[in-house]
């Protein structure tokens, strides 16, 4: 059976990483970064190219935190 490292306390309430923006998180052996910023108004996309445009950069931005890989 293996055997896994809790992150948390086993709080009711949850854990919280990154108390403020900037404070640095890390996945996978990838240098710590701060909160990444989407730029621009999502509630506001209408055009294909805007919504192109945030995929891409959320993509970007899960890549910076070693949480996907291309």
């Amino acid at each position: 059976m293996p055997t896994y490292e809790r992150l948390d306390y086993g709080s009711p309430d949850g854990s919280q990483w990154g108390r403020a923006s900037t404070d640095a998180l890390g996945m996978y052996g990838m240098t710590p970064v701060t909160r990444q910023s989407m730029g621009v108004n999502v509630s506001t996309l209408t055009a294909t190219t805007q919504i192109f445009t945030v995929v891409s950069t959320l993509v970007e931005a899960l890549k910076t935190f070693g949480i996907v890989q291309t």
